[in-house]
């Protein structure tokens, strides 16, 4: 799913400007497809036959693509075999590092073999450009960033599917917690305790998965809060639920509102950084928000990006955490200037899906 939502805005680029065009979909895992068999950008959604020299015939000869996209970290090496001998240009988009068994002198020849079957490779970030150019590849390499930036851009410019919006919060300062698990949950509540009596806080908890018991952790840990369906069924009976936002945490039960949240908010913390590896740090940059999280960083090229320019910072425990709130609480121009400096970071990534579609297009 991941990887589906860096190919969207390139699927949607095509069809938009090129409405003749003819895109097929794979997927291999059931998550994916599950998810986005009904995509109305893509004429057909299939899964992706198991990577066999003979799948890979059948399945490359019956399609006779004019080309081919893989996404990330996408290496189908008999698919990839099959379209070369075809002659069928294939690119690899938001091409990264292999963050397992990428080093070691076997794996480096493998991933070099994998990689010359591309047309074209277009590394996300400086230092996967790095990586792919260290592979001394016979490809071509052109850095052009994620095209998450450009469909996030895309969201935010649209509608918004909040029954409230920043006004109710009043003078509170607002953190949005993304995407967190019981270790970001129990780091984000020591905090708030510690500030209370200092800072108009308010948290609007986003489990990464809303299920009943992650949603009973919150609300022991945190008996002021109240869940956002019960905000919405408040709101359909006609209720000022004003006075019940200021007093109360958000609890969010649903899943799909996180991007829309975050622009209720003054900063930012995204989960899983004590955990496999940080979420996606595009999303509360896209409205400017500093970020905060746990250290594990090294999966998200951009989150190790955003630390060194200090728009992200890392806190390994409460106080930690504690301690940024209150610097950027008290001190507006902290604040002003990390927003601006995450917008603008933001922005500078922009444009993404046109250069590459232009690129390809060049290309067949």
């Amino acid at each position: 799913m991941g990887e589906f939502e860096q190919a969207k805005p390139i699927i949607e680029y095509l069809k938009n400007n090129y409405p003749d065009i003819a895109i097929i979909a794979t997927f291999f895992s059931p998550s994916g497809y599950e998810h986005q068999k009904n995509y109305p950008f893509a004429d057909v959604i299939l899964y992706l036959p198991f990577d066999t020299p003979t799948n890979a015939k059948e399945f490359v000869s019956a399609i006779k693509p004019d080309f081919a996209i893989f996404i990330k970290y996408e290496l189908w090496v008999n698919f990839l075999v099959e379209l070369k001998r075809q002659s069928i240009p294939v690119y690899l988009v938001s091409a990264s590092k292999p963050f397992r068994f990428a080093d070691g002198w076997i794996n480096r020849a493998y991933f070099k073999y994998a990689y010359n079957l591309f047309t074209l490779v277009f590394p996300v970030s400086e230092n996967d450009f790095d990586y792919f150019e260290n592979l001394k590849l016979k490809c071509p390499l052109e850095l052009i960033y994620d095209t998450r930036y450009d469909r996030v851009a895309q969201k935010i410019a649209s509608p918004k599917t909040l029954p409230f919006d920043r006004s109710c919060f009043d003078n509170h300062f607002v953190l949005v917690a993304g995407s967190i698990w019981d270790k970001d949950i129990e780091l984000i509540v020591e905090a708030k305790n510690k500030l209370e009596a200092e800072i108009n806080l308010k948290i609007i908890y986003v489990p990464h998965e809303p299920t009943e018991q992650r949603l009973k952790f919150i609300e022991s840990l945190d008996p002021k809060t109240i869940r956002f369906s019960n905000l919405v069924s408040m709101i359909e009976g006609n209720h000022n639920i004003e006075d019940v936002i200021l007093e109360k945490n958000i609890l969010v039960d649903r899943v799909g509102l996180l991007l829309d949240l975050y622009s209720l908010g003054d900063v930012a913390y995204v989960g899983g950084g004590f955990g496999r590896g940080i979420h996606s740090v595009i999303e509360p940059l896209g409205y400017g928000l500093p970020i905060f999280c746990g250290g594990n960083i090294s999966n998200s090229p951009e989150a190790v990006t955003l630390e060194k320019s200090g728009i992200l910072k890392v806190v390994q425990n409460s106080g930690e955490l504690e301690n940024w709130l209150r610097k950027f609480y008290f001190d507006k121009n902290l604040l002003t200037k990390t927003s601006d400096e995450a917008m603008k970071f933001f922005s500078n990534r922009l444009g993404s899906t046109e250069k590459i579609v232009k690129r390809i297009l060049l290309e067949i």
